[in-house]
This record gives structure tokens, C-alpha cells and sequence, in this order.
């Protein structure tokens, strides 16, 4: 494995295989929390905190204006920001003084893993790009390979052809 291009290649599959390992042994339910968000807060400054703190799923609004929501990120610092920000009134099955989400809350209907905990790579975009480069690295570090032992797999085949014998296995007649 001496090529530049196959360190490449198999920096791509290690890349891949970590992501795939990560997401593997991480992945959960996200939890349900509900918040109530300060009622002069404009529709485009919830949705903006609504992204910023990976709140998806609004669903379930209450008479007091609470809504229901799957919270992808689950760290410590995440949860310590939604509860002291300013545009958040109530923040209910979150701990707030502890800032942790407590382990007999209720599932939401989105799966959460380290990434959307990992800054740098809690954005969807990033994740894709990400992926994309691994891969790219891989085919491109290993394709050329890959077409060699194909054609080294249908080689017997043709030099066998080629002499001028018949396929199949050469055995003397009589």
C-alpha cells in the first residue's frame, strides 16, 4: 500500500467506517420536551432558535401556548442555552437547574447520535459534505484497483481463449 492514492482510499473507508460505527452505537430516540416560547417573539426568530437548539417537530401546542418538540441535541451546554435564552419562558421536562433532560421523558419521533452533539458536525449540510468527501476519497483512492482485479478475475478466461483451446478444463483426450 505504498501509493498516495491508496492511503487516500483507505483514509476514506477508515472515515466512513468510523461514521458508520459512531452512528451504530449512539443512535436513540430523541426526547420529547415542551417549551414555551415568550409570546412577542416573531415566527422567524422561534424558527431561528428552533434551529439553533435542534428543536424539530413542533407538534401538540397547548391552550398556554407550550409546544411539543424532538431535541437532537442533548449536551449540556445545548440545554444550559435554550433554558437561559431570553425567547424561552418555560422549558417543562427539563431540568433547570441541572440543565439535563431526566431518563423517564418521553420519546419523540426523531433519532438523535453523537453528530447532532459534536460541534462542527451538528449541521445536516456538514454531515452530508462530510460523507460525500469520505466516499469520494474511497472510490477515488481504490477504483483503479478495483477494475484491476476485475480484470485479473477475468483474465483466465480470456488467455484461455486466446490460445486457441476450447473453454474448459484441458485434459488429455484418450
Amino acid at each position: 500500500m505504498g501509493s498516495r492514492r491508496q492511503w487516500v482510499g483507505a483514509i476514506g473507508i477508515a472515515g466512513l467506517a468510523l461514521l458508520g460505527a459512531a452512528y451504530w452505537l449512539t443512535h436513540e430516540p430523541a426526547p420529547r420536551v415542551r417549551i414555551l416560547w415568550r409570546p412577542d417573539l416573531a415566527p422567524q426568530q422561534q424558527a431561528a432558535l428552533e434551529e439553533q437548539y435542534l428543536l424539530l417537530n413542533g407538534r401538540d401546542r397547548l391552550p398556554e401556548g407550550s409546544i411539543a418538540y424532538d431535541l437532537l441535541d442533548t449536551s449540556l451546554t445545548n440545554i444550559k442555552a435554550l433554558v437561559e435564552d431570553p425567547g424561552v419562558l418555560d422549558t417543562n421536562d427539563i431540568e433547570r437547574n441541572t440543565f439535563v433532560v431526566p431518563f423517564d421523558i418521553d420519546y419523540g419521533g426523531k433519532w438523535m447520535w453523537i453528530a447532532h452533539r459534536t460541534p462542527g458536525l451538528r449541521d445536516a449540510w456538514t454531515r452530508t459534505a462530510l460523507f460525500v468527501v469520505l466516499t469520494t476519497m474511497a472510490l477515488g483512492g481504490w477504483a483503479r484497483d478495483g477494475v484491476r482485479a476485475w480484470q485479473t478475475l477475468r483474465r483466465p478466461v480470456d488467455v484461455h481463449r486466446k490460445q486457441g483451446k476450447p473453454p474448459g478444463p484441458n485434459l488429455p483426450v484418450g
